[in-house]
């Protein structure tokens, strides 16, 4: 019975570690903190963090940008640049304009 037990568990782990849903032009990976991530083939931060602005990822805290939005904003690293992560479910927020990253994905670009 444990076999048929640990068997199910393996075949379902996949799924179970990255439920996170990578846009076009990324794939699932883990940040520094451990959070589930998708990170742009071609390099450079990650695209979608696993959490909430009322549950942010860890590494980061709850941050209000100079437009007035709520993030979350990673903390200060020695040569590593601090990010915003906003929440773009119901469109773009203040300071920021549709886009189409290289890949076709919807995105929203800084004015």
């Amino acid at each position: 019975m444990r076999w048929i037990l640990a068997v199910a568990a393996l075949a379902f782990w996949p799924s179970m570690a990255f439920s996170i849903d990578c846009p076009i032009g990324s794939y699932p990976s883990v940040d520094q903190w451990g959070n589930q991530a998708c990170k742009p083939f071609g390099g450079g931060p990650p695209t979608v963090v696993q959490g909430t602005l009322d549950n942010c990822p860890i590494g980061s805290h709850p941050w209000v940008d100079q437009w007035g939005n709520r993030v979350c904003q990673t903390f200060q690293q020695p040569q590593q640049p601090t990010q915003q992560f906003y929440d773009t479910s119901k469109g773009c927020p203040v300071g920021m304009y549709p886009w189409v990253d290289n890949w076709g994905n919807p995105t929203c670009k800084r004015f």
